[in-house]
């Protein structure tokens, strides 16, 4: 995720009063640590992504999501996202991809924060693991910031947790991280609803 830039963005929470999106990134590729990224839930959701994700008659939806960036070509990629007890997980797929996802997203909306399991950054990270997203001593290092990242924000604060797996082209980053906080932003109103 080294292509988004920090910034302090204010979002809007489901509740009407105003509350903070914080994103982080794991980037597998060069073991790099990168945020808190502020987003804004006005700034990429996907309403035909939501939309879709409100009518899944269960905890689990699939389909495609497009996502371009100026000056692209838009790229497709599909998504697999579950509703959990205290967030939504999602792994993303490039429309070729046969190895395995190019990004795996966490969120956990402050209306939620309070179910936020005591075992919530080791179960993420023994899932990205389990899925070959991390190293053994990238897997150590993302669990620590991620308890990290936990302690040190607000309870009002939403969180976005990301690992890059490194199977995406490098240079088009930025349209996988357009494609990230798509999904991310639609998860957490998704999610929050529930």
């Amino acid at each position: 995720m080294g292509t988004m830039q920090a910034a302090t963005a204010l979002a809007r929470g489901s509740s009407g009063e105003e509350s903070r999106i914080q994103l982080y990134g794991w980037d597998s590729r060069t073991e790099t640590w990168s945020g808190p990224t502020g987003l804004s839930f006005s700034r990429r959701t996907s309403r035909r992504l939501l939309r879709a994700l409100q009518a899944t008659p269960g905890r689990s939806w699939y389909g495609p999501v497009s996502c371009t960036a100026p000056g692209e070509a838009p790229a497709r990629f599909f998504s697999l996202i579950h509703a959990l007890c205290d967030g939504a997980v999602a792994t993303i797929y490039c429309n070729e991809s046969r190895t395995g996802p190019v990004e795996i997203v966490v969120v956990v909306p402050p209306e939620l924060r309070a179910r936020l399991r005591p075992d919530f950054a080791f179960e993420f990270v023994a899932f990205a693991r389990f899925l070959g997203a991390l190293s053994e001593g990238g897997a150590l290092s993302v669990h620590d910031l991620i308890a990290a990242a936990i302690r040190a924000t607000q309870p009002s604060e939403a969180l976005v947790f990301s690992i890059s797996t490194g199977l995406w082209t490098s240079d088009l980053d930025h349209i996988l991280s357009s494609c990230v906080e798509k999904i991310a932003l639609s998860m957490l109103e998704w999610v929050a609803k529930r």
